[in-house]
């Protein structure tokens, strides 16, 4: 009697997990992978390979922002909803505000990448831990295509051209003769 009943417990135990296993595969295939979290795998990826950053620690991944190339009427209503965002709060005119977004996007143009801003913390040669931000720029693909520090932000974002690969670009001098 005791082997019947040891047998059909191990039975009931393995039906269990094969049950529960067959079901977190279900969620599994049923998940939507979104852009955002496509950008923050190879962002993580990127991190790791990168030997800069050798004690890489995710904290949080800002949202992932398509970046279009600017023509003088996307310019100047981006000029607009930047001048209408700098007032205080309570002095911002939010109808406005919405009337130029949506006239900003009814205008987009040709889709250079995406940008992601990203803070992860990293140790210094001393063993301290830091905390870091880095704005990464991503093509088209959702692939890192280049990172900057914070400092930078300002002076690139308008900018048409921004995106080099790493990976594709060679340097190569050429001899004087």
């Amino acid at each position: 009697m005791t082997l019947k009943k040891t047998s059909f417990v191990l039975l009931a135990i393995t039906l269990m997990l094969t049950t529960i296993s067959c079901h977190r595969d279900a969620e599994t295939i049923n998940k939507i992978i979104t852009k955002q979290q496509i950008a923050e795998d190879a962002i993580k990826k990127w991190m790791i390979s990168s030997k800069d950053y050798p004690h890489y620690k995710p904290i949080v991944f800002g949202d992932l922002t398509p970046r279009y190339e600017k023509s003088a009427s996307t310019l100047q209503l981006s000029i607009l909803i930047g001048e209408e965002e700098a007032k205080p709060y309570k002095e911002r005119n939010t109808q406005r505000l919405d009337s130029l977004k949506n006239e900003l996007n009814k205008h987009k143009s040709y889709l250079l990448g995406y940008i992601i801003p990203h803070k992860f913390q990293e140790k210094n040669i001393a063993g301290e831990t830091l905390s870091q931000e880095l704005l990464f720029f991503l093509d088209t693909t959702l692939t890192v295509a280049s990172a900057l520090s914070p400092e930078s932000f300002d002076y690139i974002l308008d900018e048409k051209v921004f995106f080099r690969l790493d990976s594709i670009f060679v340097e190569e001098t050429i001899p004087l003769e």
